[in-house]
């Protein structure tokens, strides 16, 4: 063997190559890493250490103790093995998730701890107690957990490398779990609680000091109740570099500008949430980021958040938890440009729920003339604006789109169909959009897909040049199709690479009972016919072509 091959911070570095990181998760090549573990002594630590740094579950530790100590879960339903366990929630758990059977001896904590002190990056999933879930996401049981991390007899730290911890699970009995693996060594951590008991925000407020050393932090729907809380831990982290958690006071969003390794920064607005109004009256705070996004539960806590923020970013994402009406919408939109570098921003995507009650939809119908501001955004690429009820004409239209010759995805009230008439953009709007949009690769418009008189000349590229083969998505709103083979013909024309259409839901669609909407779906199979029509003219192409 080479002298190379017996250095173990090399071995280390060619180890790496075979675990494959994502944008969500790190993947290692388990056989592969197996393998090279038995190969020789030289490699057996090395590959160890890689192998055991990424674990996506706890079980997976325990299933390496003794097979006398621990349940072997069944992994299938069947017949043969239904008698074996009681058909209720705690029986189904029992059965299906591993339990520990005996107490663990000082070999078995050994054997624990061998494995556990190599492990950087530890998840605990989402704990579902249905019962048929739990039959198919098998995991640990809640006993055995907190035998091996609450357990008197593990005094230490059981994970002392540990930089990344995710936490899904949603059972309280499990947070003293939670709590034994928050160290000092954590620098990305991730708390997702549909629930916040008292042991939870106790835990959470300690973790300012707990974990100096934090680069990421996740923490969604907290209450209103933990927001100052999580404005007192926050200003003790120096390095973190993003971050997502509730709405923090003004002290912590200074602190936050300060901070110059932040690059990401979600805030979660919960309802009763305000920010001191003595200090914001004359507070202004700029941020220099990559992507900045804000949940709020209504959008007055929204306008109310962003009063005192400029923020330079390139992405930016604001949500509504609630429907806004067309004043208040109004309002935001043209109070954009005033908390957003225009000269900076490339994606903006500001969305709404849809209204509870929509009977009274001109409440809602914004015209042309709130999006005049937003046309200061000139370096565009990415809008969505689909969850707004618009009102809009073909000249309106391509009037707004022209501020925005970079743009590649846009999408203008596509997620609601309102049922109402009012003005939706033609094909003559469609054709406009795109030839003022060349780099446009997904479009979403509320479109009237009654075909032009002058239909040839919106399908012949040789009198228009209106043909854009890099569209591969359109959203049509609310759109019906009438005639098949005339409109498929006009869309493959003007997109001829075209493979998804998508509508608008019925804004009053219940999912629960849809049997009221079967016209709806029946439209929606329909579009389904144009796609195939386009894929067929776009095969009859290629086989002339080959020709």
């Amino acid at each position: 063997m080479h002298a190379c091959l017996q250095i173990s911070e090399i071995l280390r570095i060619i180890f790496a190559e075979v675990t494959q990181v994502t944008t969500s998760r790190v993947r290692p090549s388990y056989t592969t890493l197996y393998h090279l573990a038995l190969t020789c002594r030289a490699f057996r630590e090395p590959a160890l250490d890689t192998l055991w740094a990424h674990i996506p579950t706890l079980d997976v530790l325990v299933l390496c103790l003794p097979q006398d100590a621990r349940s072997q879960p069944i992994l299938e339903w069947t017949a043969e093995n239904f008698d074996q366990f009681e058909c209720t929630p705690s029986g189904i758990a029992a059965a299906f998730r591993v339990r520990l059977l005996r107490t663990l001896t000082a070999d078995d904590w050994a054997t624990f701890q061998m494995y556990a002190r190599r492990v950087h990056s530890l998840t605990f999933e989402k704990y579902d107690d249905e019962p048929y879930i739990m039959m198919r996401d098998h995991g640990l049981h809640d006993s055995a957990a907190l035998a091996l991390l609450d357990s008197p007899a593990s005094s230490a730290p059981p994970f002392p490398l540990l930089r990344e911890l995710c936490w899904y699970d949603k059972r309280d009995v499990l947070l003293p779990c939670l709590q034994r693996c928050i160290s000092t060594t954590l620098t990305r951590l991730v708390i997702h609680s549909e629930r916040w008991p008292s042991a939870m925000v106790d835990l959470v407020a300690g973790l300012g000091k707990a974990c100096p050393k934090i680069k990421e932090f996740r923490c969604s729907m907290p209450p209103a109740r933990a927001c100052a809380m999580l404005s007192d831990f926050v200003t003790c982290w120096d390095d973190l570099e993003i971050l997502e958690m509730g709405a923090v006071n003004a002290q912590a969003l200074q602190h936050l500008a300060s901070l110059k390794k932040l690059r990401e920064l979600k805030m979660l607005v919960p309802e009763g949430h305000s920010l001191d109004l003595d200090l914001t009256s004359t507070l202004s705070v700029m941020f220099s980021l990559d992507k900045f996004s804000i949940t709020a539960a209504s959008i007055e806590l929204l306008l109310a958040f962003l009063a005192p923020l400029q923020i330079s970013t390139k992405s930016a994402k604001l949500q509504i938890d609630t429907a806004s009406n067309a004043y208040y919408l109004d309002q935001l939109l043209s109070s954009l440009t005033e908390h957003f570098n225009p000269n900076v921003l490339e994606s903006l995507h500001v969305g709404m729920d849809r209204p509870a009650d929509p009977t009274n939809h001109a409440l809602f119908e914004l015209t042309a003339s709130a999006f005049r501001k937003i046309r200061g955004f000139t370096k565009l690429t990415n809008l969505n604006l689909s969850s707004m009820h618009v009102s809009i004409t073909d000249d309106e239209v391509v009037d707004l789109v022209s501020a925005w010759p970079k743009m590649e995805h846009l999408y203008l009230d596509t997620a609601w169909d309102w049922g109402v008439a009012r003005l939706r953009v033609t094909f003559h709007g469609l054709a406009g959009i795109l030839e003022r949009c060349p780099n446009l690769r997904s479009l979403g418009v509320d479109l009237d897909p009654s075909p032009p008189q002058d239909s040839s000349v919106y399908v012949d590229h040789r009198y228009t040049g209106i043909t854009k083969e890099k569209v591969i998505h359109l959203d049509v709103g609310s759109a019906e199709c009438d005639d098949v083979e005339a409109i498929g013909n006009l869309l493959a024309g003007i997109c001829p690479n075209l493979v998804h259409i998508s509508r608008a839901s019925p804004i009053d669609l219940n999912y629960e009972d849809p049997s009221g909407q079967n016209e709806w779906w029946q439209g929606g199979e329909t579009w389904k016919e144009v796609e195939g029509f386009i894929a067929q003219r776009r095969t009859e192409r290629l086989e002339l072509n080959n020709l």
